[in-house]
């Protein structure tokens, strides 16, 4: 049985999953150190198979556990932008950060699930839109103060449906609510991921090949 984030979800993940933009810190405040530079993403280590099969439940200390399902997902994104002919985005360890963070706090409150809002964690004030830009600036994106914005995008999936092909496929294919044109927006320039096995929604619990994943996309500078 195939089962991803219901279409009621998916309608109010896109409300939030907008562009968000932040205007230029004032020349008066001093600026922090600039952001690390991102990595560029290395799609030929791993195996050929790592985007068919979910990611596992024990990332282990150093993520280890989860690592290909996340670059799967990155180069499976990429290769849409780039058959479209737009640039690859690199890795951004500050990105990567805040859709870890926002991983870890779905998959241990469970909130996701018909009627609610994956972006917006019910233990943390502020709306969506303010939890994404917070979970975003708290990771260090554009620490340096310049303009910037970022988008999120989110999935769950088990019964098969929890790999990096299930959920990259449904925010392209599937959903009509605007994830497929996040991926492919020509102005954002890197992005971040997490994922790891375990469903976000509490009808997911216990179910096999369950895989969630977060994926976060930034521009800093104009």
């Amino acid at each position: 049985m195939r089962i991803r984030i219901s279409r009621a979800t998916s309608v109010v993940s896109f409300a939030v999953a907008v562009a968000l933009s932040v205007p230029a810190v004032p020349a008066a405040v001093p600026a922090a150190a600039a952001p690390t530079a991102a990595t560029p993403v290395d799609c030929t280590s791993m195996g050929p198979e790592a985007d068919d099969i979910a990611p596992s439940e024990n990332p282990g200390r150093f993520g280890f556990g989860t690592m290909f399902q996340t670059l799967a997902t990155v180069c499976l994104i990429n290769d849409e932008r780039r058959r479209l002919g737009l640039s690859e985005l690199p890795l951004s360890s500050e990105l990567t950060s805040a859709a870890r963070t926002h991983l870890n706090a779905s998959l241990a409150q469970k909130w996701w699930g018909k009627g609610k809002n994956p972006h917006q964690n019910p233990q943390v004030s502020g709306t969506a839109n303010e939890q994404i830009g917070r979970r975003i600036k708290d990771g260090g994106y554009c620490a340096n103060g310049g303009a910037w914005k970022g988008r999120e995008i989110v999935y769950n999936g088990w019964g098969g449906a929890g790999t990096p092909k299930a959920a990259v496929n449904w925010w392209l294919n599937i959903s009509t609510q605007g994830h497929a044109e996040i991926i492919r927006d020509p102005s954002l320039t890197d992005i971040g991921a997490a994922s790891r096995g375990g469903a976000a929604d509490p009808a997911g619990a216990n179910q096999s090949q369950a895989g969630t994943y977060v994926v976060t996309f930034g521009r800093c500078g104009s």
